[in-house]
């Protein structure tokens, strides 16, 4: 990547920041999909903004006071299947945002902060995906 690109970049970066620090932003303006978990239909997302070397834990409930799911780390990229939603705890990143989901990667389930997930507006998602 060139220099150029990367300054740009970080600047982007930093106007999202802002913007989701301000409240004006929803989590990754994406949308979910249909999928396949474990070989059985689903709707789905991607992990997004871990920071590099970091992962997302998956928890036992929708709070960061809850026991970590064994083996429940997720990464930026990887293929979740939405169960339902529900509130909880704000993210690390926007403490207003307090939307979590129950996911499912096949052989292990549990609870993150949809502001990691690519699901785009709750307006949206929540037409397709049942609360917990």
């Amino acid at each position: 990547m060139n220099l150029r690109r990367r300054a740009g970049t970080g600047l982007f970066a930093a106007a999202a920041a802002l913007a989701a620090t301000l409240g004006l932003v929803t989590p990754a303006e994406a949308a979910i999909h249909d999928c396949r978990v474990s070989g059985d239909r689903a709707i789905c997302a991607y992990v997004t903004g871990i920071d590099s070397g970091s992962w997302l834990q998956m928890r036992t409930g929708p709070g960061y006071g809850y026991a970590d799911v064994p083996n429940g780390r997720l990464n930026n990229g990887q293929e979740v299947g939405l169960a339902c939603w529900t509130t909880g705890d704000g993210a690390a990143d926007n403490p207003n945002y307090r939307y979590w989901m129950r996911v499912d990667v096949g052989v292990r389930s549990g609870f993150v902060n949809d502001w990691y997930l690519d699901t785009g507006n709750p307006d949206v998602w929540k037409q397709r995906i049942r609360q917990c």
